[in-house]
Order: C-alpha cells, then structure tokens, then sequence
C-alpha cells in the first residue's frame, strides 16, 4: 500500500483521527495543548507519509509512534521556553520511570473497555464475570442461571467478538 497521495491521507484522517485524538489525551490533559499537538500531530504524519512501510508495522503504531514523539518535542519545547522566560520549575517534571507503557496500557484497557460494553448479552456478564472477576465457570454459570456448557461456549463466542473488533480499531497488544 503506498500512502502518498492527498485522498489516501483523507482516508488515514477519517478512520485514524479519533485513535490519535486518544493517544495525544492521554499524554496531556490540557484541552488546548491537544489541539495544538494533534495540528502538529497530522502535519508531521502527512509529511512522512510516503516512507510509511507496512512491514515494518501496522498503521496505527507508526501513527500513534508520531503522535507521542510529537508530543514530547511539543513538551520539550515549552520547557525551553519556560526556563528562558524564567516560569520552570523542576517539580514539574516529575515523571514515573515506566510512563510510556502506563499511557499504552490505559489506552488499551479504555478501548477493552468500551467494546466489552458494546458486547451482546451475555456474553458482556460472561467476560465481565469470568475474565475480569476471575470467577470459576460453575460459579459463572450459577451467577447467569445458564449451563456451564453454554458459559464455555458463550465464552468462546465473546473471546472471538472482542478479538474481531480490537482488530477493527487496530489495537496492538
């Protein structure tokens, strides 16, 4: 797939925006900060365009690569500028060790989130019981008045739905 023309472009923005969106929320909280970065974000993906190489990784994850690396000159830059204009603080920079795999994993567990909500009954109380509650598969089957045979089952089915859609959204795990 080569990515360089404008329509190709318009195609990534309409089913990436909202994917971006999260990942530049989730680095910085400041509404408009956001804005500014995700400008800042698809200028510097529509620029790279072209050398974008699916085997070399998905879409998503050289996009949403961008948008942190983005992110972190947007930052570094406005220190620069609050130290020269004498407002820094070291305080301010206070950052966990494992910050990056913090935002990806809050990132995956907001999309988990919302297509486990999106799931059919019951197949949603099924996950939601047996894999987020850790309860057995007779205590499952009980707590839904269903077979255990149809918990398994069931299951399976949910498992399959929930794989399905985080390939939909090209969620990496």
């Amino acid at each position: 797939m080569k990515l360089s023309h404008d329509h190709d472009f318009s195609v990534f923005y309409e089913k990436y925006k909202d994917s971006i969106y999260k990942v530049i929320r989730f680095l910085s909280t400041d509404p408009e900060e956001v804005e500014d970065i995700a400008q800042e974000v698809f200028i510097n993906i529509y620029r790279s365009f072209p050398q974008f190489s699916p085997e070399r990784g998905s879409f998503y994850t050289w996009a949403a690569a961008i948008a942190k690396n983005t992110y972190y000159k947007y930052r570094k830059n406005r220190i620069k500028e609050q130290v020269l204009e004498g407002n820094f603080s070291i305080d301010s920079l206070q950052v966990e060790d494992n910050f990056i795999e913090t935002i990806e994993t809050k990132i995956i567990e907001q999309e988990l989130r919302e297509i486990i909500e999106s799931l059919p009954e019951p197949e949603k109380s099924i996950i939601l019981l047996k894999e987020i509650n850790n309860y057995t598969l007779e205590k499952t089957s009980k707590a839904l008045n269903i077979s255990s045979r149809t918990v398994s089952r069931k299951l399976l089915k949910a498992l399959d739905l929930l794989r399905e859609e985080l390939e939909r959204r090209k969620v990496v795990l």
